[in-house]
């Protein structure tokens, strides 16, 4: 697939791809250093999300030239009767379909973040957010004869890859843990807001209409 170079900017998803205990203690704001814990009392690298002061967020780095189209849903077949000069045909009735907001998304971590991939695909709402579409068939399409035709849907979509910016790094140093989770270990870490970091690609969703499918 051809694509061309281009940042686009900055989405605005904030990513939370492993739970994150924030814990009061030896790190400070002043310093610049946070109390945080992994789930499973680690020092790996943790994605900024909601819970914590700074937030990870996706960074569009490369989308292809052309958009491709994603039939979402086809109708019953016409065919114009090859006894009559011409036809004009409309389905007459009404199709809600729903699909999502991207298609084929993918998602590749560095090692120490691999166990968080389905968590971080689960919670990107900006490609994996619902959405439908509403067409009422009146219009009507002109048929040669023998021709057919079918009510379709079109989710028209573009192929979309990026990276991800902001990141923690432990310092190694442990800190005290939160007092609603006094089991769990924290660490001290510091915020990277520039590096980035793992991988994304996914389709797009451009626009969506419904039209007809007329072949002979």
């Amino acid at each position: 697939m051809k694509s061309r170079n281009r940042w686009i900017g900055l989405l605005t998803t904030a990513l939370a791809p492993l739970v994150v205990i924030a814990a009061p203690g030896s790190a400070s704001a002043a310093s610049g250093l946070e109390c945080l814990g992994n789930s499973d009392g680690s020092q790996s690298d943790i994605a900024g999300n909601w819970s914590t002061k700074h937030q990870t967020q996706s960074v569009s780095v490369q989308q292809a030239r052309n958009t491709w189209q994603d039939w979402v849903w086809r109708g019953p077949t016409f065919q114009c009767p090859w006894n009559v000069p011409s036809c004009s045909y409309a389905w007459q009735q009404s199709k809600t379909t729903g699909w999502k907001w991207s298609a084929g998304l993918k998602v590749k971590l560095p090692g120490a973040l691999n166990k968080a991939l389905s968590e971080l695909a689960e919670l990107t709402p900006s490609y994996e957010r619902n959405g439908s579409t509403t067409t009422s068939y009146t219009f009507t399409t002109n048929l040669r004869p023998g021709q057919f035709a079918q009510p379709i849907q079109v989710v028209e979509r573009r192929w979309t890859q990026g990276v991800y910016q902001g990141i923690y790094h432990s310092t190694g140093k442990s800190c005290l843990p939160s007092p609603t989770r006094p089991n769990v270990r924290a660490w001290q870490y510091t915020w990277s807001p520039n590096e980035r970091w793992g991988s994304w690609t996914t389709n797009l969703r451009v626009s969506d209409y419904g039209t007809y499918h007329v072949w002979s």
